[in-house]
């Protein structure tokens, strides 16, 4: 053991002093950090970095290559010139659960006692092998309170906690990625939300995953994971074209030498999209049957996947609602000079949950 290190991150985590805390995000195909000062109601973004991980590095939230995403973590580190290393880590995945419960009330403890009961209910996993929060909303119609409720199971929170540390870093806060969007998309948005009966949909559009949110009256109402992301495409091209994981990435986005996109791909493309579109429709007709809340007035759409040819036209046809681009720097500032025109493009679609957790503060 290095005394010295474990001395300094002692130090570090019982006193904060001036050192700032960085939204840390461990991504399926990329780590990503970002730095974000606010000062009074305004976030500026001052400091991003990414590193892509080798395929497989993770699959949904279960860790295959982990002295990859230590090195990563480390590189991107670097690269901001971050030392020592004091994040908000984001967690994602099936082992996590972010939902609206509507409770009887009553003291602090016997409200607490209900959260924990209502979400046993919900929880996919042991609500004694998880770390359960919530937020009070306040008062609902019926007399009782809404509150917000999130979980994640203790293995996840552990493991990539456990990451960050093996990078020299230490985590401060444990926030869920679609927390962090929301968060990002409640700043963008600004007042054109408030309207307590409309509700909007945001889609993350990861990986291997896309994250289906529905929000309503400043909360999410309902939240699903879905198992459709860009890389079912690169896959297919892989399978199809005998191409490796790079070749494949660089023809889905880029096209051929020439810049478009062969027939061929743009079939393997097509049907992925329309294999999503129909994921879209059953969680959409799940959420109104159950709810009988018809309100969809908009959708925020983020994530690499969005760039996917058809996507939004796609979904407006879908929806029938108007579909856009979650752009975080429609609220988020940042200095010209410090980032090219490509790396905002980039954090436009790429960044916002690390924006969010980077939005965090103790």
């Amino acid at each position: 053991m290095d005394i010295a290190k474990e001395i300094k991150k002692l130090i570090t985590n019982l006193t904060l002093g001036s050192k700032p805390i960085v939204g840390l995000d461990i991504g399926l195909s990329s780590v990503k950090m970002a730095l974000v000062e606010k000062k009074g109601n305004e976030y500026s973004l001052v400091k991003y970095a990414s590193a892509i991980l080798p395929e497989g590095a993770i699959i949904e939230d279960e860790v295959q290559k982990p002295d990859e995403i230590v090195e990563a973590i480390r590189q991107v580190a670097e690269e901001l010139g971050i030392s020592p290393l004091v994040a908000t880590l984001g967690v994602s995945g099936p082992n996590t659960l972010a939902r609206k419960l509507q409770l009887a009330g009553g003291t602090d403890e016997e409200i607490e006692d209900q959260v924990l009961w209502e979400a046993e209910q919900y929880l996919p996993f042991d609500i004694e092998d998880s770390k359960v929060d919530f937020h009070l909303i306040g008062e609902n119609e019926g007399g009782g309170v809404d509150v917000i409720v999130a979980a994640a199971k203790n293995d996840t929170i552990l493991n990539f906690k456990e990451l960050v540390e093996q990078a020299d870093g230490i985590v401060k806060i444990v926030d869920l990625g679609i927390l962090a969007v929301t968060n990002v998309f409640e700043l963008v948005m600004g007042d054109e939300i408030e309207e307590p009966d409309q509700s909007y949909l945001i889609l993350d559009m990861g990986a291997q995953t896309t994250y289906f949110i529905i929000y309503k009256a400043g909360v999410i109402m309902f939240s699903k994971e879905i198992n459709v992301g860009g890389v079912i495409i690169t896959e297919e091209i892989q399978r199809q074209m005998g191409v490796n994981y790079f070749e494949a990435e660089d023809l889905k986005t880029h096209g051929d030498e020439n810049g478009n996109l062969p027939e061929e791909i743009l079939e393997i493309i097509d049907d992925v999209v329309e294999t999503f579109f129909s994921e879209i429709k059953k969680a959409i007709d799940f959420y109104v049957s159950s709810t009988s809340d018809e309100s969809l007035v908009g959708c925020a759409v983020t994530g690499g996947s969005a760039l996917i040819p058809g996507v939004l036209e796609g979904l407006e046809a879908l929806l029938g609602v108007d579909v856009r681009v979650l752009n975080p720097f429609d609220a988020v500032s940042y200095k010209s000079g410090d980032f090219s025109e490509e790396e905002i493009n980039q954090i436009a679609y790429r960044g916002v949950q690390v924006l969010g957790l980077a939005m965090r503060r103790l």
